[in-house]
């Protein structure tokens, strides 16, 4: 692995931090036909509220999601997807649980797409009527949501799970939610969490580092922007246990859907203790139920998984939570097999030989990933916002051992953490 490792420390970016706060990571990678760029808030659905000068704010539920949607629209009315596709570019935005990420891919025009980027994103225009038509597309996305039983039988799973921590909130908000998001809100969440200094820009592909320095200059530089604010996110605070050990609902599909959930509740502080958790848990993972392993095999054979099924860890700071499911037509034996694995996996161990391919296929799936320029931009904005670099996946993967896998097995899937979410068909018997 150490010719792996060398690689890595080549495909570092160039960090440059600009007059106006904004940091960028310039990545100028020769050979690649399309460029990359993507910009970042920290603003995610979990942020309900901040503390700023010791006053505490809060911040409706679904808020960095219609703020999302407002930056798409300017003052003239006109669409920026639009705008985008008359440079020949392609962009798109989505908002997660710690962050929004607003992005473009393109083969020509990549300092007119990128300026773009960087006006749309930073300048937010707002009237009472863009507000009230905005509320109403909201809440109809709301509406299909939850007609759609993949959404709602994950979302039912983390009400599940947590008590009170924002996570178990859906990402669109509620219909009451919605309703309290207005202009001054709206304002404040931008100009708190959109200020040059809260923003990550990553641009890669075969550029000019010195042309698209000066483009992302000149454009900061034509801007006015008000003192940072210093902030720090709350009520992200969590009970240990779980709130509920199941919930069933009845859609109009033609299969059970299962998900399982144990419910992390030891947190790591430290950006290197979260990506040592992220790797820990992507290694049980595929010892216990990923596509090489016995447990797999023996699961589709006897019928209780197909293709979809997956298992999988989701951190941060304030929150964890190891998944698995996917269809099947018999979630009853598919929740006992489940536990039948893992407590004999538990009884067992784990074997020297099966860390040491997961270890291979991991890292593996990483290198894979380099090849991709969204891959490789959103990786850069997680691993900042955590204080890592790119080769710290190298050294963190190379240090987890048996122990901490051990521990995880143990102590982290344990059943009085398990919680599961089932949607079934209507007429199912």
């Amino acid at each position: 692995m150490a010719g792996l490792k060398e690689t890595l420390l080549k495909e570092t970016p160039e960090i440059k931090t600009f007059n106006s706060g904004l940091t960028a990571a310039l990545w100028d990678i020769p050979g690649y036909q399309k460029k990359y760029a993507l910009l970042g808030s920290p603003l995610g659905s979990i942020h309900t509220g901040v503390e700023i000068g010791g006053s505490e704010y809060s911040i409706p539920e679904g808020t960095a999601h219609f703020l999302e949607h407002k930056l798409f629209a300017d003052k003239e009315g006109g669409n920026v997807f639009d705008y985008f596709a008359s440079l020949g570019a392609s962009c798109n935005a989505y908002t997660g649980f710690v962050g929004t990420s607003y992005l473009f891919s393109t083969t020509e025009n990549f300092s007119s797409c990128l300026e773009l980027l960087l006006d749309f994103v930073q300048n937010l225009y707002l009237s009472p009527e863009s507000i009230q038509k905005e509320k109403k597309v909201i809440l109809q996305e709301i509406s299909m949501y939850k007609d759609h039983p993949g959404w709602r039988v994950f979302h039912n799973l983390l009400q599940n799970l947590y008590f009170q921590h924002p996570i178990r909130n859906d990402i669109a908000g509620t219909p009451q939610s919605v309703e309290k998001i207005d202009a001054e809100i709206l304002n404040f969440c931008h100009q708190t969490f959109y200020h040059p200094e809260s923003l990550l820009l990553a641009v890669i592909g075969d550029f000019q580092e010195e042309r698209i320095t000066q483009v992302i200059e000149e454009n900061q530089a034509g801007k006015k922007f008000s003192r940072p604010p210093r902030f720090r996110f709350t009520g992200l605070e969590e009970p240990r246990g779980i709130k509920k050990k199941e919930t069933r609902e009845k859609f109009s599909i033609g299969q059970p859907i299962l998900q399982m959930g144990f419910k992390i509740n030891d947190q790591p502080e430290q950006g290197i203790k979260l990506l040592e958790r992220d790797l820990a848990f992507a290694l049980l993972s595929d010892i216990l139920f990923g596509t090489g392993s016995p447990a797999f095999y023996d699961l589709y054979d006897e019928g209780l998984i197909d293709d979809g099924f997956s298992a999988g860890f989701s951190g941060e700071e304030s929150f964890g939570h190891f998944v698995l499911g996917g269809g099947t037509n018999h979630p009853e034996k598919l929740v006992e097999r489940v536990r039948e694995i893992i407590k004999q996996a538990k009884n067992d161990g784990i074997q020297p030989q099966d860390l040491e391919r997961a270890k291979k296929k991991i890292w593996g799936g990483f290198v894979a990933g380099l090849n991709s320029l969204e891959v490789l931009a959103g990786q850069f904005v997680k691993d900042y916002r955590r204080g890592l670099e790119l080769v710290d996946h190298f050294s963190a993967l190379e240090r987890v051992n048996f122990s901490q896998l051990e521990s995880l097995l143990q102590e982290q899937l344990d059943f009085s953490n398990l919680s599961l979410s089932i949607v079934e068909p209507k007429q199912w018997k």
